[in-house]
């Protein structure tokens, strides 16, 4: 009975998997950007990745995947519309051209700001939020992601090239890897909804805590990223952080119609990856969110 018990979950959700590849609108969206986009738990996400950009802190170059990745995340609303809310990575030159495209297109802008300090060109931030049918959509998001020098065409992933077992270890294991980077990603254990629709604490929508680290050789890495911390916690999760040498950059909201209230605090540190692994366990304890990071 276990096992028929087992092959009829695997079954009924291997139907539904089936049954999200095949939803029209993830077909409109990806010809409209020109790229498969990633499915998973029937969201879409299209990336973008900012591979036109080389961003420096000090002497250290940033790779894309750390911190410097547009993406839009697709909820599914009843049978042909969407929910979609995402981030547009920006040179700070770029942002007037693109927030006025995005008023024009009547596309939400819940939040404007930086995840990082001294970085060299200065990079921001613009979060957006709209509904309705996936290719009027999408149409209006690309047209305001042309406004910037964002490349439309993302090139492959660099294949991985580090050893993350030692993180890995006190972390969990890494949702992915690319070139010189890794990302572990931390689920809230409340429900959450975003502008009245029910989502899941996801990566692929960011409604989850994120953590990355890049390798910059001689044993030196970066630790950035953003934590998804309800109100209470801000103070001590902010005071764990700084405390483990990971100095917080910012904290802000991502939406403003979104239950229950949370914030994103995000921070940089530079050292020895597990020593900064430990500091961001430190500071999940604190935190109603998964305790070990999710790659499922």
């Amino acid at each position: 009975m276990l096992v028929l018990l087992i092959a009829s979950r695997v079954l009924a959700q291997s139907k539904a998997s089936n049954a999200a590849s095949r939803d029209p609108r993830w077909a409109a969206i990806s010809k409209i950007f020109g790229q498969d986009g990633e499915l998973h738990d029937q969201y879409f996400r299209i990336n973008l990745p900012r591979s036109d950009l080389s961003v420096r802190i000090g002497g250290d170059k940033l790779e894309t995947p750390f911190e410097l990745t547009s993406y839009v995340g697709f909820v599914p609303v009843g049978t042909t519309d969407v929910l979609a809310m995402g981030e547009i990575v920006l040179r700070d030159d770029e942002v007037d051209s693109v927030m006025s495209e995005l008023r024009r297109q009547t596309i939400s802008t819940p939040a404007l700001h930086n995840h990082l300090l001294q970085e060299s060109p200065r990079i921001m931030f613009i979060h957006v939020m709209t509904r309705g049918a996936a290719e009027s959509v999408a149409t209006k998001l690309r047209a305001a992601f042309m406004k910037s020098a964002t490349p439309l065409t993302a090139a492959p992933d660099a294949p991985s090239t580090v050893d993350w077992s030692s993180v890995d270890a006190i972390l969990g294991k890494h949702a992915e890897a690319k070139g010189h980077t890794a990302e572990y990603e931390f689920p809230r254990r409340e429900p959450i909804t975003v502008g009245g629709v029910a989502v899941k604490s996801s990566g692929l929508l960011e409604t989850a805590s994120e953590v990355v680290f890049q390798q910059f050789g001689n044993g030196r890495f970066a630790c950035g990223g953003e934590l998804f911390v309800a109100p209470s916690e801000i103070d001590v999760v902010a005071r764990t952080l700084e405390e483990h040498g990971l100095h917080v950059t910012a904290i802000h909201n991502h939406m403003v119609d979104q239950t229950p209230l949370m914030y994103w605090m995000h921070w940089y540190g530079t050292g020895d990856a597990s020593t900064m692994a430990r500091g961001v366990a430190a500071a999940l304890e604190h935190m109603n969110s998964a305790r070990k990071a999710t790659n499922d």
